[in-house]
């Protein structure tokens, strides 16, 4: 417990770093945020911005989900997604979404898409089916989100927990990453899959999910559980504001870097910042429990969509140094992207988006 409470409130100092675009890293160098630099210092406060007007979750309760999320673990994949769900409403800060929460095997709707009420949220969470029954109706449960898309005004999120698998069989059927890529040509929406597929079949099934478009993706089970900020990242983004405050010591909290610039329409690493990432990576190799999050950004030329992926591809070329030439491991890589969002500064000059063309770079601990 105590544990958990001291995590909660590291995370509280740094969030400025640890979620993506909370704050413009303009240090000098690869900086550890320690104690004395806690103390009587300016700190950022935070103010949140949505990226999303809705979120929809799509849990999976079927049998299959009964299987132990991790080989050292007790707890089964049910479980600990109802866990993520319970942690996720707690930090979402009323930013006035709507919301709808449906398990599906089959389809129910728990919370039906509308204004969220945080304590009624809640609620449907804790009517999540506590044991995973049943077979697997995925196609069903995409084909039933239509219409709740239909009705959505503004940017969806849908967040899908599943392993990959279905029962359904029949002549016609899509699959599901068909279904996913033709939902996201219609409506303003973007996938989160979270799951490890049961199979190469169904893993296969999970990245054509998330390849539905640029700003879908996959996150495996495990990683999404180690790092929370994927639920805040897809939902919101803080702008941050200085103001002067005394604080009470702590222990070390992370670390930042310069941010990652880049030239125009390239994700191309410059060699002048192999430097930093290398004192990123000296940084976790000697702290076990840290981990870094690498999110992508772009100035405003071009459309959304290339843009999105331009930014994801500046993300996974800073994640790809450390991995390939400073040993990593990826799982300690978060990656995020968005596009032209949350510009550090105006894109009306070459120098802004010149500053803008980045990667930010920060470490936090678990």
């Amino acid at each position: 417990m105590k544990r958990k409470l001291f995590f909660k409130l590291l995370m509280t100092m740094i969030c400025g770093m640890i979620l993506p675009g909370l704050m413009a890293i303009q240090a000098g160098a690869f900086e550890i945020i320690t104690k004395e630099d806690i103390v009587q210092k300016t700190v950022m406060i935070e103010d949140f911005i949505k990226t999303a007007d809705n979120f929809i979750v799509l849990m999976d309760t079927s049998q299959s989900m009964n299987h132990r999320w991790a080989k050292d673990s007790t707890k089964s994949k049910l479980e600990v997604a109802k866990e993520i769900l319970v942690d996720g409403e707690r930090a979402l800060p009323d930013l006035g979404y709507n919301a709808a929460l449906y398990e599906f095997s089959p389809t129910e709707a728990l919370y039906p898409m509308g204004p969220l009420d945080k304590e009624k949220y809640a609620q449907a969470i804790n009517g999540v089916k506590a044991d995973a029954e049943g077979n697997t109706f995925l196609p069903r449960a995409l084909r039933d989100l239509e219409p709740v898309l239909q009705g959505a005004s503004g940017k969806t999120v849908v967040f899908v927990f599943t392993d990959g698998t279905f029962s359904e069989i029949g002549p016609g059927l899509k699959d599901p990453g068909d279904m996913t890529t033709e939902l996201a040509a219609k409506y303003d929406v973007c996938f989160y899959v979270i799951g490890d597929g049961t199979s190469t079949r169904a893993q296969k099934r999970l990245e054509d999910m998330a390849r539905s478009n640029e700003c879908s993706r996959l996150i495996p089970f495990a990683k999404f559980v180690d790092n929370p900020q994927y639920n805040s990242g897809a939902l919101y983004v803080v702008k941050t504001r200085p103001e002067l405050q005394t604080l009470t010591t702590m222990k070390t909290a992370g670390a930042k870097g310069d941010n990652i610039l880049f030239d125009f329409g390239s994700a191309a690493l410059g060699m002048e910042y192999h430097a930093e990432l290398d004192k990123v990576a000296e940084y976790l190799q000697s702290n076990p429990n840290s981990y870094a999050v690498l999110a992508g950004y772009t100035d405003s030329v071009g459309s959304e969509e290339y843009n999105l992926g331009l930014s994801r591809r500046r993300a996974e070329s800073a994640a790809a140094y450390l991995t390939n030439n400073a040993n990593v491991d990826e799982d300690r890589i978060v990656l995020q992207w968005f596009g032209e969002l949350n510009p550090v500064a105006g894109n009306d000059t070459s120098e802004g988006r010149r500053m803008n063309r980045r990667v930010e770079v920060a470490v936090g601990i678990q």
